[in-house]
């Protein structure tokens, strides 16, 4: 999953271009990467939510 990674009141989450909000969980991203591209890989479960196995800034 790629999109702008955000520090909200429920943690870090990414918003795709689409406007979904994932809350990420299993993963502290480096805070230099808030408000950047990245890419997440992982299992999405439940409704808004992805545990994280990787995420890192997005080539492009």
């Amino acid at each position: 999953m790629t999109g702008r990674l955000e520090l909200g009141p429920r943690g870090y989450a990414i918003v795709t271009e689409a406007g979904d909000h994932w809350v990420l969980e299993g993963c502290e991203p480096d805070c230099d990467l808030i408000g950047a591209q990245v890419t997440a890989e992982g299992e999405s479960h439940g409704l808004d939510r992805l545990r994280t196995d990787w995420i890192g800034t997005a080539n492009g």
